[in-house]
């Protein structure tokens, strides 16, 4: 693990912006930035066609006695206001046509769609189904799954990880990187229904939401997954009939050989806690973990269990925090030079 990605310190509160905010993500993402005193929310936007909407009535479990007002998105907006820092909580395509406007006009980019999460212009057309606008900007994005961030020149854009993403790489690449995986992982991950968004959806509403896979062998989070461990992957999402987390398993099959030559019954428990060792927010557990033990946290607890031939990893994150506005608000923590858990903990 490395945090020495390019930083700059700051000696005042980060002015920053919001779009997307009255999705779950971008309320999240809300909170922590107001219990964060490194950052300043100046404005907070909605989508162009929507009415401007007090925080506290989309979200008011999160904006207290907040007088923030959510307004409806327009570039001149940003006219006339000191912007360091924009934190898309997005569609998609939205945030592939946004973010270079707002990189043009000096702004630090924390992108929170999957708009920029691949450097192949044609691995995200196969998986998101459109041609990237801005191409040119892939390459030097930066993926900031935090717990493994390596050394970047300066980036295009923060691409922050996906949720499911973010819980499957964290279990499984410990072993990946030891050598320690033969063949395919297999990744199994249930997930809350706020991991659709707000948009209404019969599949998720009240009467109808049940147990159910989706997705399977096409997701588009499985390249991503895949490109960040460096190996094929087989992922199944499935529906969870619960409002957010997610829990992860994941089963390989070990290299019986190197496995034997590591010293101690619990190897694969001390592998992971070294692995981990630096990152306060991940902890590795004695048991596998459940989804309410870290819900309305930026906590991932690991768990990992082996015999002779395989082996279980057992991850369970909030899909909301951990898995989308928390990495992002450390993301930013870590480009702006200020303590890294500032609003996490």
């Amino acid at each position: 693990m490395n945090n020495n990605v390019v930083s700059e310190v700051v000696p005042s509160a980060v002015s920053c912006v919001v779009l997307g905010a009255t999705g779950y993500v971008g309320s999240e993402l809300l909170a922590l930035l107001h219990k964060n005193t490194n950052f300043t929310v100046v404005k907070a936007f909605s989508s162009a066609e929507r009415e401007p909407v007090a925080w506290r009535a989309v979200a008011p479990q999160l904006a207290g006695n907040s007088s923030l007002i959510i307004e409806p998105w327009h570039i001149n907006q940003l006219s006339g206001i000191n912007v360091q820092a924009a934190f898309l909580a997005l569609p998609h395509e939205a945030s592939a046509l946004i973010a270079p406007v707002l990189l043009s006009l000096g702004i630090k980019v924390f992108d929170l769609s999957g708009a920029f999460r691949f450097q192949d212009a044609d691995v995200f057309a196969n998986a998101y189904g459109f041609e990237h606008p801005s191409p040119q900007l892939l390459a030097n994005a930066q993926y900031m799954l935090m717990p493994w961030l390596k050394n970047t020149v300066e980036p295009s854009v923060y691409a922050i990880p996906g949720c499911y993403p973010t819980a499957a790489i964290l279990g499984l690449k410990p072993l990946v990187d030891a050598g320690l995986v033969v063949g395919m992982p297999v990744i199994t991950a249930i997930s809350g229904v706020t991991g659709a968004g707000k948009g209404a959806n019969a599949r998720t509403s009240f009467c109808e939401v049940s147990m159910q896979a989706y997705g399977v062998l096409n997701h588009r989070h499985q390249p991503e997954i895949s490109q960040q461990l460096g190996t094929e992957v087989v992922f199944t999402p499935v529906l969870g009939p619960y409002a957010r987390g997610i829990l992860a398993v994941c089963t390989v099959q070990l290299n019986t050989e190197l496995l034997n030559n590591r010293e101690t019954p619990n190897a694969l428990h001390e592998l992971y806690r070294h692995s981990y060792a630096q990152n306060e927010l991940v902890m590795v557990v004695n048991q596998p973990p459940a989804v309410n033990h870290v819900a309305h946290t930026a906590f991932c607890h690991v768990h990992v269990a082996h015999n002779e031939h395989t082996a279980v990893v057992t991850v369970a994150i909030d899909n909301l925090i951990m898995g989308a506005a928390g990495q992002a608000m450390q993301a930013a923590n870590q480009v702006f030079g200020v303590d890294l858990y500032a609003g996490l903990k």
